[in-house]
């Protein structure tokens, strides 16, 4: 199972598609329906996970089960670490996070112990994938170090503002997810096939927000690399 997870450079599929995903944040109903609705995947595609499978929607253990069992399956599925589940990692030493895990994602506890199984999940994704034409982070790439691709706080946590120039000088185009963005806005830079695109639409933004404007959010995205067609999945949970 975890031949998938710790190689960061991902050759071509062959004769399957390349798919990435944006931050899912619990979502597994949005996902489920994403995936067997309009992705519709087959054992010869690469499904990319940008990150943040887990906190703010309702179903977080659901969804890295629904993962996990893709994987077992035999699916070619490669989920990227986003700050979400470095949250719960930083959670099995610190007791104040585990408190908030406790509040924001009791699921993800058994008997108030994060499960085993997850902790290795998690700890064995890589932070970054580096594909022959794209690299794929969950939050961004600090270019002003000599090493950025050592920089995993930035990877974890980092805004990348949209007019960055990516400075690894291969002309390779940068997908991420971590920062919720309009969704006219993503269709404007795939459309465009900008050098920097993300995917995160705010899935779980559904409701009036102090910052966001949620008419223009709720949605989980999907790209096929290769066509570059976006797939927008409405938020599809029941309501809290």
């Amino acid at each position: 199972m975890l031949k998938y997870y710790q190689k960061n450079k991902i050759p071509l599929p062959g004769t399957g598609r390349r798919i990435v995903v944006g931050d899912i944040h619990g979502c597994f109903l949005t996902f489920k329906a994403l995936l067997n609705n309009q992705i519709v995947p087959s054992f010869q595609d690469q499904i990319f996970l940008l990150g943040d499978y887990v906190d703010k929607g309702p179903e977080s253990k659901k969804t890295v089960k629904y993962i996990l069992k893709l994987i077992e399956k035999g699916f070619k599925v490669y989920p990227l670490r986003g700050n979400h589940e470095e949250d719960i990692l930083e959670a099995t030493k610190d007791a104040d996070m585990l408190k908030w895990l406790s509040i924001r994602n009791p699921d993800m506890l058994k008997k108030g112990k994060i499960r085993k199984k997850h902790i290795e999940f998690f700890e064995s994704l890589p932070c970054y994938y580096e594909l022959p034409d794209f690299y794929l982070v969950h939050a961004g790439f600090n270019f002003k170090t000599k090493k950025p691709l050592e920089d995993t706080k930035s990877m974890l946590w980092r805004r990348m503002p949209p007019d960055t120039k990516p400075g690894f000088g291969d002309n390779k185009i940068i997908i991420h997810g971590h920062q919720p963005l309009e969704i006219d806005e993503i269709l404007s830079r795939v459309l465009r096939r900008e050098m920097i695109i993300g995917l995160d639409n705010g899935v779980n933004y559904i409701k009036k927000h102090k910052i966001y404007n949620y008419t223009k959010m709720g949605n989980l995205c999907a790209l096929d690399l290769d066509t570059f067609k976006l797939y927008v999945q409405k938020n599809c949970e029941p309501p809290l």
